[in-house]
């Protein structure tokens, strides 16, 4: 039997379905409130559905890695996401997609575990270049998504499936690494408060993220772009994106997490302050999403490299992370647009300048707990 002897690939693999099979649930919900006749509030609970699977999974992932054999757990959520896309067109009911996606979210989140814990262990303190090239990864696979699901709904359900099942093969045929049973002399062990503390990064820093990319759009339009420009903003914050996410892989091993964090951190605020001055004005829109786009873009992987740095790991430790991601991305989007819906859109940017100061202060907080 084939055994392919280096796993980095299989786990670069495994984001490439999240991105393909998590992510479409945005360009195909329309088409899935019409095959069920729902309304709009109705169908939007499917995003809750699949975050409700996704903390849940999260929890449970961590500690099956630090149990049991790692390629079977992550073949086993491959497998699982594979069946739950390949479910949805089949679906008429509501209550029905909505199980589906607690599915879904349930196994993309062990997948997204599995995946972080096992390159850290794979790479150790090398692995920077590996955490950045998965996470860019995803962003390829949700690219993807939203082209294939104009082509049709069954189209993009069977590449994901299809997808996850040739990563879960992958996955049984190569060797697994573990962890590593003696910590590294610049790593300290895990504690409740040191894992609540970096958790508080991720929950801020995905709010960020997830409300910047979920409502420029909206925002755009609301200071009378026209529908195509308001995409056309859209998608360069995407593009940018991905291309800061390859940037820093190729960047992240010849520089310290902790500069990139920094500089990314200060182009992140900086941003921020330019849509703010900017006040709706064209050129700021533009200049502050391209910013904005390049300066979160490092920062989910980047932080991982620089924890392992830091922390002896575990399965268990990473899910606090995976699932603080999670919980960031279901509130703090909710609550931009609440902010938004009272005050009205000029309070989008300042909404932006609060997250991403946050967040800035979030990661100082953890650079000052390790001792700078």
């Amino acid at each position: 039997m084939l055994v392919v002897r280096r796993p980095v690939p299989v786990y670069i693999g495994a984001l490439l379905v999240i991105g393909l099979t998590m992510t479409v649930i945005g360009p195909a919900l329309t088409e899935l409130r019409d095959r069920t006749g729902s309304s709009i509030g109705a169908i939007g609970s499917l995003f809750v559905a699949s975050s409700i699977g996704f903390m849940s999974g999260s929890a449970l992932g961590g500690r099956l890695y630090d149990r049991l054999h790692g390629h079977q757990v992550l073949a086993v959520g491959l497998v699982l996401l594979g069946l739950g896309v390949l479910t949805i067109p089949h679906a008429r009911s509501l209550v029905v997609l909505f199980a589906i996606f607690v599915v879904i979210g349930l196994a993309g989140a062990i997948v997204e575990v599995g995946s972080n814990t096992l390159v850290m262990w794979q790479r150790d303190a090398d692995v920077g270049r590996s955490m950045n090239l998965l996470h860019f990864a995803f962003g390829v696979g949700a690219l993807i998504t939203p082209v294939l699901t104009r082509v049709g709904l069954s189209v993009i359900t069977t590449v994901g499936a299809l997808a996850a099942g040739l990563v879960a093969l992958a996955a049984l045929v190569t060797p697994v690494p573990t962890m590593p049973a003696v910590a590294r002399e610049e790593q300290t062990g895990s504690t409740k408060r040191l894992l609540v503390i970096c958790s508080m990064f991720f929950v801020l820093y995905v709010g960020l993220e997830v409300g910047f990319a979920g409502w420029i759009l909206t925002y755009a339009e609301e200071i009378d772009f026209s529908e195509r420009d308001a995409t056309l903003v859209t998608s360069v914050f995407w593009a940018v994106f991905m291309a800061g996410r390859l940037l820093s892989a190729l960047v992240v091993n010849r520089v310290r997490p902790k500069v990139v964090m920094i500089a990314s951190s200060i182009l992140m605020v900086a941003a921020a302050i330019v849509l703010v001055v900017g006040a709706g004005a064209a050129p700021a829109v533009w200049v502050g999403t391209a910013m904005m786009g390049l300066a979160t873009a490092p920062q989910f992987p980047v932080m991982l490299a620089y924890l392992e740095r830091r922390m002896h790991l575990t399965g268990s430790d990473n899910s606090w992370f995976v699932g603080a991601a999670g919980f960031g991305g279901l509130v703090f989007p909710f609550v931009t647009g609440q902010v938004v819906d009272a005050v009205g859109v000029g309070s989008y940017p300042w909404v932006v300048l609060v997250m991403s100061v946050a967040t800035v202060g979030a990661f100082a907080k953890v650079n000052r707990t390790f001792g700078g």
